[in-house]
C-alpha cells in the first residue's frame, strides 16, 4: 500500500512511510477524538465536521482552526461547537444541512437520516456528509443510528473512505455496523466516537469490540493522515487513528 502516515512531532508534520508520487494530490485528514475532524485539501480548503465543547469528555479543545466549509451532523453538544471554528465558512447544520452545497471548489451532498431506529424519536435527526477532496470520496454518517435505505445509499453515492461511529449505545450496535459498512462498501474505515482514555464516563465501547475478528486493521499510531487516490488499498482496510 502507498498510504503517506503522519504525527504530529513538536507541532510539526513528519512523515513516517513512503508515499504517492511526488506532485500527487493528497488530502489530509485530522482527528480531535470523537467525531470531530478536520479535511484539508492539497489546494488549501478546509472542511471541518462536528466540532464538540466538553460537555462529555476531556478531549483538548483546538485552537485557532478555521474552515471554508463547516458541517454539523446533529444539534447535541459533542457535535455543535461552532463557535470554535474561525474564518467565514459556509455552514451546513444539521438537518439544514440536507442537499448539495459547494465552497472552494468542494461539494458536499447532506443525506436525511436518524440517530437511532425509531425515527428520531429517541435522539432526533442525524445528517450524513458525502464530499471529494483531492479525488478521495469521504463520508461521515455522524451518530448514524439505523441502516440505510436505498435511497439514501443512492445519494450518499461512492464511498472511498468511511468515518464510522463504532462505541454504540448512542450509535448503531457492532453486528449493524458491519451491515452498514457492507451497504457503503467503501475502501477505507476510520472508526470515530469510541472510548478513549478522554472519555471516561461516556457509556460507549473501545474500539476493540468493533476490531474484534476483522484481520484488515492498520493501527496508525497517530491522529492524522493523508490520502490521495493513488494510497487507496484494494481491499477493505480499518485504518485506526490514535489520540496520545
Amino acid at each position: 500500500m502507498k498510504a503517506l502516515w503522519w504525527m504530529i512531532i513538536g507541532g510539526g508534520w513528519l512523515g513516517l512511510a513512503g508515499g504517492a508520487a511526488a506532485g500527487a494530490e493528497q488530502a489530509r485528514v485530522q482527528w480531535f477524538g470523537q467525531s470531530f475532524f478536520q479535511f484539508t485539501a492539497s489546494n488549501g480548503t478546509r472542511v471541518v465536521i462536528d466540532p464538540f465543547d466538553n460537555t462529555y469528555f476531556n478531549y483538548p479543545i483546538p485552537k485557532d482552526l478555521t474552515a471554508d466549509v463547516l458541517l454539523v451532523t446533529h444539534e447535541h453538544n459533542d457535535h455543535r461547537n461552532v463557535g470554535i471554528i474561525g474564518g467565514t465558512p459556509l455552514v451546513c447544520r444539521s438537518q439544514k444541512g440536507v442537499g448539495k452545497f459547494e465552497r472552494g471548489g468542494v461539494t458536499v451532498t447532506g443525506t436525511a437520516a436518524f440517530h437511532d431506529e425509531n425515527h428520531g424519536a429517541e435522539r432526533g435527526p442525524d445528517t450524513i456528509y458525502s464530499f471529494t477532496i483531492d479525488g478521495v470520496r469521504f463520508c461521515h454518517v455522524g451518530d448514524l443510528g439505523c441502516l440505510l435505505t436505498d435511497e439514501q445509499i443512492k445519494n450518499i453515492g461512492p464511498v472511498d473512505v468511511l468515518l464510522l461511529p463504532v462505541g454504540g449505545f448512542f450509535t448503531l450496535d457492532t453486528a449493524k455496523l458491519d451491515k452498514l459498512v457492507a451497504q457503503l462498501n467503501p475502501r477505507v474505515v476510520v472508526p470515530m466516537h469510541f472510548k478513549t482514555r478522554y472519555t471516561p464516563k461516556l457509556p460507549i465501547a473501545t474500539v476493540d469490540d468493533f476490531l474484534r475478528g476483522k484481520s484488515n486493521v492498520k493501527q496508525l499510531g497517530s491522529a492524522a493522515f493523508t490520502v490521495g487516490k493513488a494510497d487507496l488499498p484494494s481491499r477493505q482496510e480499518i485504518w485506526v487513528l490514535e489520540m496520545k
